[in-house]
């Protein structure tokens, strides 16, 4: 667990992970609204070269950086049938760029390898737990862990 003193220390999280991450990759976002993810994913974004926009009102934003970024918000999607026409499938382990999806416990659509981003907040305290389900989404894991 990485404990996130304020939305700075939040955004240069991300823009630690963004030097690791290569085509293909697909990272989960999960925490409860005002963790920090929409502010994780714009250090992200921004380390790669964009400027992430929220994607409360468009599904899916594509950003074109150093690779490609495809960042999600599943908030709002009600049923599963509707997940076909995102397109996930198909971004998914592209090799152009790298998948951000946020709210991704609402729905399995990320590939069996990816690295699990856990945001929470609780008054004051922020904090950012990291999982990797695969080997590639360890070895992002491994690149948050504190002195990597």
């Amino acid at each position: 667990m990485i404990a996130l003193a304020d939305a700075d220390a939040t955004r240069a999280l991300g823009a630690r992970l963004a030097a690791s991450v290569r085509g293909g990759d697909a990272i989960a976002l999960v925490g409860d609204l005002g963790a920090g993810k929409t502010t994780f994913v714009a250090g992200f974004a921004a380390a790669l070269g964009a400027e992430a926009r929220s994607p409360t009102f468009s599904l899916v934003n594509e950003y074109a950086a150093r690779v490609l970024i495809w960042h999600v918000d599943l908030y709002r999607l009600e049923r599963a049938s509707e997940l076909p026409e995102l397109g996930l499938d198909e971004l998914a382990g592209d090799p152009r760029g790298v998948l951000l999806v946020e709210w991704a416990d609402r729905f399995d659509v990320l590939p069996s390898d990816h690295l699990q981003l856990v945001l929470a907040h609780t008054g004051d305290t922020r904090t950012l737990t990291a999982t990797g389900t695969g080997p590639r989404g360890r070895e992002l894991a491994a690149h948050l862990e504190p002195g990597a």
